[in-house]
């Protein structure tokens, strides 16, 4: 399954607030086509440093989504968690 999300961190301000508005506009484009695509896209110099910075934590942020559902599949296999007992299996005394 693909991802349809991803973070954008209010840290990021400092990387944006350095960029033009034109500058801001391509580095969005750029962390959303990396998201989807992986692929990483030429930019100028100030855009580019700050897309490094991000790249880096969406990365990780990758790493950790990707462990979580590994885990989540290994839970799956096992059954998932009991099914609770009814008020009638828990009174019934025949």
């Amino acid at each position: 399954m693909e991802k349809a999300s991803f973070l954008i961190y209010l840290d990021y301000q400092e990387q944006f607030e350095l960029l033009t508005d034109e500058q801001a506009g391509q580095l969005i484009k750029a962390i959303i086509k990396y998201e989807k695509t992986g692929e990483i896209v030429e930019l100028d110099g100030m855009t580019k440093m700050a897309f490094s910075f991000i790249k880096t934590q969406l990365d990780r942020d990758r790493e950790k989504y990707q462990a979580k559902c590994e885990k989540n599949r290994e839970n799956a296999k096992k059954g998932g968690r009991p099914k609770k007992q009814t008020e009638i299996e828990k009174t019934e005394r025949f």
